[in-house]
């Protein structure tokens, strides 16, 4: 079945109710689990047990507990042999966000590609886009605190 067929049979989260016989490990506060529709046989997820939709929204237990969980998945993607990942986190719609509920992708070995975020290859930034990307940023400068 295709990921985008199975989607349609869920009329609420795939995430939420009862997947706890998919768990892989756990915390209070989220779970390592296996991707359903994998970018690769080993591909994991990382995902809130409360239904959250951005990572802003995340409480400070649920950052340390997907953290754990983050590393405990690399951990084992290592153990089997792989010294290569991308993790992965959509965020909003525009992003290519399928489920609403927030989680991370842990992918062994893959090409995320060389195209940007409008479909075209990427491309060097001249020196004036570099100075322009520090302009915005200097605008909206925010604390870690």
């Amino acid at each position: 079945m295709l990921y985008k067929d199975y989607l349609k049979t869920f009329t609420g989260c795939p995430f939420c109710g009862h997947v706890d016989d998919r768990f892989i490990k756990e915390e209070d506060e989220a779970f390592l689990t296996y991707s359903i529709a994998p970018y690769h046989k080993h591909h994991m997820l990382v995902i809130p047990k409360r239904h959250v939709a951005k990572y802003e929204d995340l409480n400070e237990q649920e950052v340390r507990a997907m953290e754990k969980l983050l590393l405990s998945g690399i951990k084992t993607i290592k153990a089997l042999g792989y010294e290569n990942y991308t993790i992965l986190l959509r965020n909003g719609e525009d992003a290519g966000k399928s489920v609403e509920h927030l989680h991370y992708h842990i992918v062994p070995t893959v090409i995320v590609g060389d195209l940007d975020h409008k479909g075209e290859e990427r491309r060097v930034m001249t020196k004036e886009e570099i100075e322009e990307f520090f302009e915005d940023f200097k605008k909206v400068e925010v604390s870690n605190g």
